[in-house]
């Protein structure tokens, strides 16, 4: 093990070496862009730039929040506007239910509720902060509120099937090609599991979805402290099987400080389906966390491929072993690991140390509608803070792309057009024109842009 981690970190350096001695030209342009370029500039070629998959992302919270507004009001769902006088031990302002579900609630709570399609503009503003995280807000308005106020809506097959049509255009803006997102069919209103899975599988047919040259695979989620997690786990794993067309791997989400989530409650279903299912992967949270713990480790020893989150791996030395080895990837989230207080100065976020000791690593969006962000500001982040070399960057890229879970043909297919693309941008932003070339970039910045462009100082 020893020997492989010292030949991996002896690969990425003799990489980054070769392209600061010239083997390939565009490492001096590209540091000449980092340096020259205003940062409006560099953020304009950082959208631009080839990007692989984004393959950490929580679906339902993955796109802008105003697309589930429209939705609501079009489809006349009902939200609690107010606060009444009901005994209710956290009531949640906001929450969104169908008109059947708001009818099976006490009286007292039902007069709480309004159509959304009648809300006033103002109450529209309260909505969508509602359901964004800010500055001042804390992981607990996250886990606790923010992500259950869209409470039906995350059940209604239609919404979230258009939901992976917009997640497919917005990373076709940015140059990205693969989206694995955890979509889960199963708890969709009216339908049986497999109903579910062939809605989704209609609308990615269908000519818009197609056209994005966006790929999808896809994951289901079970929620790790719940009392029926290992059940949830099992059926997940066999509708992954069935639907292995377009789903494949399962994952495990929720609050690690929540002690009814620990890896090792789920030591011997995850053995038992590993084996009854082979073709199921997995991507498991792990070591989402400031504290140091045995989390990433225990989680690996559960057999996955990938960790998600990882912010406290380098803490624990059989951690950093065991991912040294190469086999492993980190789906790395510098925006939400900052927002949700894990690391809050992102100079002292753990990904360079992971990326240059030859760690595989990607950047992805975690809950990009939340944290009102997007994958651009990920990259810019990573590169304004850490002053990525070219060959890192498309390294970064590479691993999202040879990590994901695409089948073997689909994955050749994605890596080539992805080097056909990192060719291409090389040749662009080398080339006499290249300052009219950037000039023409249009990139749709988020509510998050301009926070990461103040990260680098110039």
């Amino acid at each position: 093990m020893k020997l492989h981690r010292i030949l991996l970190t002896l690969g990425l350096l003799a990489a980054q070496a070769a392209g600061e001695a010239g083997t390939n030209p565009f490492e001096s342009q590209w540091r000449l862009l980092k340096t020259s370029l205003s940062n409006q500039d560099l953020y304009r070629l950082v959208w631009a730039l080839p990007k692989g998959g984004d393959l950490h992302n929580h679906h339902e919270y993955s796109v802008p929040m105003s697309f589930w507004l429209a939705g609501a009001a079009k489809e006349n769902y009902y939200t609690r506007v107010r606060l009444g006088r009901c005994v209710e031990s956290d009531p949640l302002q906001w929450l969104n239910l169908r008109e059947d579900s708001v009818r099976r609630l006490p009286l007292c709570q039902q007069h709480d509720f309004a159509p959304v399609r009648s809300l006033s503009e103002s109450q529209r503003r309260a909505w969508i902060l509602a359901l964004t995280l800010d500055g001042n807000e804390s992981r607990e308005e996250f886990f606790e509120r923010i992500v259950l106020r869209l409470g039906d809506l995350e059940r209604d097959p239609q919404l979230i099937s258009d939901a992976l049509v917009i997640a497919q255009q917005q990373l076709q803006a940015q140059n990205a090609v693969y989206l694995e997102p955890q979509a889960d069919p199963r708890g969709f209103t009216g339908l049986m599991e497999d109903q579910g899975a062939e809605v989704i599988r209609r609308r990615l047919a269908q000519r818009d979805s197609v056209k994005t040259g966006v790929s999808v695979r896809m994951q289901v989620s079970s929620v790790r402290f719940l009392d029926d997690a290992e059940a949830d786990v099992s059926d997940g794993f066999a509708f992954v099987h069935r639907n292995r067309d377009l789903w494949a791997g399962v994952n495990l989400v929720g609050r690690e400080d929540n002690p009814a989530g620990r890896p090792a409650r789920f030591v011997r279903v995850l053995g038992d389906l590993r084996q009854r299912y082979p073709d199921v992967l997995l991507s498991l949270h792990a070591g989402e966390s400031s504290e140091r713990d045995a989390s990433v480790a225990e989680t690996l020893a559960l057999g996955a491929s990938r960790i998600g989150h990882g912010t406290n791996a380098y803490l624990d030395p059989h951690a950093l072993e065991l991912l040294a080895q190469g086999r492993y990837l980190i789906e790395v989230s510098l925006i939400s690991n900052q927002e949700l207080g894990y690391v809050p100065d992102l100079r002292k976020h753990p990904f360079p140390k992971y990326l240059r000791q030859g760690i595989p690593v990607c950047l992805n969006t975690d809950d990009l509608g939340i944290l009102d962000s997007n994958l651009t500001d990920e990259y810019f982040a990573a590169i304004a803070l850490f002053d990525l070399t070219w060959a890192e960057v498309v390294q970064i890229g590479r691993w999202s792309l040879e990590f994901s879970f695409a089948e073997e043909g689909l994955k050749k297919e994605l890596l080539a057009r992805y080097d056909a693309n990192a060719s291409r941008f090389e040749k662009e932003y080398s080339a006499g024109d290249w300052r009219a070339r950037l000039s023409s970039v249009k990139p749709q910045p988020s509510g998050s842009t301009a926070r990461m462009l103040r990260l680098r100082t110039k």
